[in-house]
């Protein structure tokens, strides 16, 4: 079963120091990490718009998630 602490862990295990917070019918990417959350915090927008973590595989979440973490990097 698929959970947002699986889900979390391997975001933080394949991509660094980031995760998934559930807002009301959306997901967004965090980081506690304060200069990585500060550049997140540059970016028009880290929502995830589905509703529910079983709506996408745990693959199209991290895809997600590094596309997000991609344009802080400027890839």
């Amino acid at each position: 079963m698929k959970t947002l602490k699986k889900v979390n862990k391997k975001i933080k295990e394949t991509i660094g120091d980031f995760r998934l917070v559930k807002g009301l019918g959306y997901f967004y990417v965090v980081s506690d990490d304060i200069a990585l959350d500060l550049k997140l915090a540059t970016l028009e927008s880290t929502s995830i718009h589905v509703c529910h973590l079983t709506h996408q595989s745990l693959e199209d979440w991290l895809e997600d998630v590094r596309e997000i973490v991609d344009k802080i990097s400027g890839r």
